[in-house]
Parts: C-alpha cells; structure tokens; sequence
C-alpha cells in the first residue's frame, strides 16, 4: 500500500513556513539523526521550523509497527509518555490535532508510531510527508521517503542510501566552534594533536576491564611512537573509571581533560585535531569525525580478525568496513598517519536527493 503524497500547496502553509517534526525514542544516537536531518533540510529550505520530539510508542506499534499503517486508531503513546515539565517539552506528545508538513523519525522503534501518526494527520486533511532513517524493516511503499545505511537491505525508488551516520556537522561549524574554545586548547606549536573519542556500553556488549585494559595498551603504543597530545574525550556510554585507567596508561604523555567547570569542547576540538581515535562500537561518533578528512582512527575493544579488524559483528562491522574501503578510517595502528583521508561530508547530497523525492 503506497502512502506517499504530494506536498500542500496552501497559503496558509506558505506563510508559516515548512514545519519539520524531529521524532525518536529519545535514544541518544537515533534523536541526533533525526536532527541532523531537520538541521539539513532547513539550510535548504530557510522557512522551515522544527520541533523535537522524544516519545515512547505504545507496545503495539513497538512490537507490531505495521499495525500504525493500518489501525491509526491505537494508542500511539507508552504509559510513560508525559510532560516533565518546563525545559523538557520534547517529551511531551504534540498537541492533539497538530501534523508537520514533513515527520523525520528514526530506528525501528517509532516506525510505528510514525506510520500512525501520519495516517492521522491525513485524515485531518493534513498532507504529512513521512521520512524515517535506519531501515525500518517494513515495504518502503509505506513511507514518503527511507534514508538507510548503505549495508543496510532497503531500496527501491524512494530509498537513499548513506554512508556513515547522518549528523549535524559541517566543515563551517567546525570552524565556528573551534574559535569559541577556551584559549587552553588553542595551542599554536607543531606538537601533533590527538583527540580519542571514548564510546563503552551498548546492547551488544558491556566494557569489561579487560576490554579497557586492552585500549590502554594500544593508546601506549601509539602514544609511544612520537611526542603527541592526547585529549581524552568521554560520552555518556563510558564506563565509570575508564578516563582514569587510559591517563594511568599514559602517564609518560601529555593528556588533556575536560575540567569540570569547563564546557565540552566537542565538536570543535575536531578542528584543531591532526587526528582522530575512536572506539569501534559508535558508528555516530565515526561518522562525525570523518567530516574533516584528517586521519580516523578505530580502536577496537575486542580482538580484532582477518574478516573484522575492528573486532565487531553484524552491521557495525559492515560499516567499518564500507569506511575503510572508501579510506574515510583505517584501524589504529602503533604510530600517527601522515597521509589526509578522505573526508565524509554527504548530508547536503542527501537532503538534495530527499527534497527531490518529495517534491519541495
């Protein structure tokens, strides 16, 4: 059953502008990508607007999300779903009756409840336009629009593949924010900077110590092969302890920290970067870096092999593997790499092609 539709054409919607609804699950990695989007589609489109969502499908539609294509009628939210309050409005459902122009969702978990609710908003009489990235596992006949990795199965004439993790990074931002970092980062000297972007526990594994004590042992090496600076930069995955036991490791080197009353100097630490590392279990942070074609460097938390020098399985081995094909990453070796990479800069490419597809 194809759903997709042709975009309004009202007045009313050319004076307010094109609304863009950004809808996850709230986890971390999948709301970043529907943002991203949103952020892509409004540098092309300036009369765009969007509005963040973080919302719990019901169960049905979580288990069974074609039910959303044919039963708009369920409940869509999870008994959880509520408004916390001022500050944190994106969890709370959108008002009743409301439909964007256009609905980026992202990850199997809201394909459901995203399916519903433009089955909604069509019925309202609203021609919301459904764009939902990751591979839903569903027909793409059901959406306006499928943005899937390229190691993921989906295609078909409304289905555009990646390369990396869609993000909200450009060359021009980078730039921007590595003139607003505090002047202790700004060092001017030809001593090489290293930034090592630390992932840890997911779904397929949890960071065992031994699997920290082998990334302290290849920081040793490569740290040992020339003077360099090191920046260690934890995310919310990383595993209590983990900073501590890296800097232990490589106490003979000179290792930067975010202090605690500083801000994050993510991302434009990036731009001064003359390399970057970054753990083998975050597909996310990968994609970022790649953005300024310097070196990319994957760290493996497991034993590496013939068939997966990051030591991972499944999907995420196939994207390591896509990256280092097109030489946007290679894994980390025992010294810094002196050749320029081949940057991943594919978002406006994308959002070409997706407001091609849409008609906008």
């Amino acid at each position: 059953m194809a759903t997709r539709v042709k975009p309004n054409d009202s007045k009313a919607e050319k004076a307010q502008g094109l609304r863009l609804w950004a809808l996850s699950d709230g986890t971390s990695g999948m709301h970043a990508q529907c943002v991203a989007m949103a952020n892509a589609v409004k540098r092309h489109r300036a009369d765009a607007s969007i509005a963040e969502f973080k919302l719990s499908p019901h169960p049905l539609l979580l288990a069974l999300p074609w039910l959303g294509a044919w039963l708009p009628i369920l409940p869509l939210y999870a008994a959880n779903t509520s408004d916390t309050g001022a500050g944190d409005a994106t969890t709370a459902p959108p008002p009743q009756g409301e439909f964007p122009d256009i609905l980026i969702t992202c990850g199997r978990r809201v394909a459901g409840l995203g399916l519903a609710l433009c089955r909604r908003a069509r019925k309202a009489g609203v021609q919301t336009q459904h764009v939902h990235l990751q591979d839903p596992r569903l027909s793409p006949s059901l959406f306006d629009a499928l943005v899937v990795p390229q190691h993921d199965p989906a295609r078909g004439p409304n289905v555009i593949t990646s390369t990396g993790a869609l993000n909200r990074l450009t060359p021009d931002m980078l730039r921007r924010e590595m003139m607003d970092l505090p002047s202790r980062w700004l060092v001017r000297d030809t001593t090489p900077t290293v930034v090592v972007m630390l992932g840890g526990d997911n779904r397929r594994y949890k960071i065992s110590a031994a699997m920290m004590d082998r990334l302290a042992q290849q920081l040793q090496t490569f740290a040992a092969s020339e003077p360099m600076r090191i920046v260690l930069l934890a995310s919310r995955r990383s595993p209590d302890g983990l900073v501590e036991r890296l800097s232990t490791a490589l106490a003979d080197s000179v290792v930067m920290l975010v202090a605690p009353d500083e801000p994050n100097p993510y991302p434009g630490i990036l731009g001064l970067a003359d390399a970057v590392i970054v753990t083998s279990d975050s597909v996310n942070m990968a994609s970022e870096a790649t953005i300024t074609g310097k070196p990319v460097l994957i760290a493996s938390w497991r034993e590496p092999s013939a068939a997966s020098p990051t030591g991972e399985k499944g999907r995420i081995a196939a994207f390591h593997q896509s990256m280092m094909a097109a030489q946007h990453t290679a894994p980390l070796g025992t010294e810094l790499p002196r050749k320029r990479f081949t940057a991943l800069d594919e978002m406006d490419e994308i959002c070409t092609r997706l407001l091609g597809i849409l008609g906008r």
